[in-house]
């Protein structure tokens, strides 16, 4: 036990090391299984910037995790998939934002669970069943990581672009802006569905709502419409 809380005390003041992200390099001293539960744990830290970095340790971990053990990598995820489930009784929080990260750094894992979380956001007839996250919280979580994905590999976040610009017009505003941010990594390749992307992201120019924004390691205050108008840029 005693080896155990040394252990998720070292994983903390790496996630809290600065400049970041030297604190990952901290973590390769480990075996990325020995991580996983300390990383669990931080995911649930009153810190909020520990949080997020908590995410994006989850990405690096995993990644290295399946450079020798592709199964446990894909086990995780799997219960990731199992904590978002309704019927597991959790309250997943953090566990988009870190799932999103996996599929940044682990590319065999993105394309065979991209669709997953794209799902997350997709609100079907209630007769087909679906992944829906009905909790905006966790919802966000979401939204964010398909940013990411959208950055790094769009042609994986593409299948959530329909969902991503009906997002657009919804009623919270950290959902629009994150939205916005995805959408505008996905305008090359948007298609016939670029004119609804466009004019969904022109009608958020004046929305002034403002919340936190975790990119690159670091937290900072942005407006919908900030990221509104740097999406468009994309357009040009």
């Amino acid at each position: 036990m005693g080896k155990l809380r040394e252990l998720r005390k070292n994983v903390l003041e790496a996630l809290k090391l600065e400049p970041w992200p030297s604190g990952l390099a901290l973590l390769e001293e480990h075996s990325p299984k020995t991580l996983l539960g300390p990383l669990y744990a931080c995911l649930l830290e009153p810190d909020q910037l520990v949080r997020w970095r908590t995410a994006s340790a989850f990405g690096v971990v995993v990644a290295r995790l399946f450079q020798n053990r592709p199964d446990d990598a894909r086990q995780l995820v799997r219960q990731f998939m199992w904590r978002l489930n309704e019927e597991s009784g959790n309250v997943a929080w953090g566990i988009p934002e870190a799932f999103g990260e996996i599929l940044v750094q682990e590319p065999h894992l993105a394309r065979e669970f991209h669709r997953v979380l794209a799902s997350y956001i997709h609100e079907r007839d209630c007769k087909t069943g679906d992944n829906y996250l009905e909790l905006c919280p966790l919802r966000r979580g979401v939204y964010w990581g398909l940013g990411c994905l959208a950055e790094a590999r769009p042609e994986l976040a593409l299948p959530a672009l329909d969902d991503l610009i009906l997002t657009l017009a919804g009623d919270d505003p950290e959902s629009r802006g994150l939205a916005a941010w995805a959408v505008g990594s996905l305008l090359p390749l948007s298609g016939d569905r670029r004119a609804a992307a466009l004019a969904a992201l022109e009608a958020l120019r004046q929305d002034g709502a403002v919340f936190d924004f975790y990119t690159r390691g670091s937290l900072s205050q942005v407006s919908v419409s900030e990221l509104a108008r740097k999406a468009l840029e994309n357009a040009s």
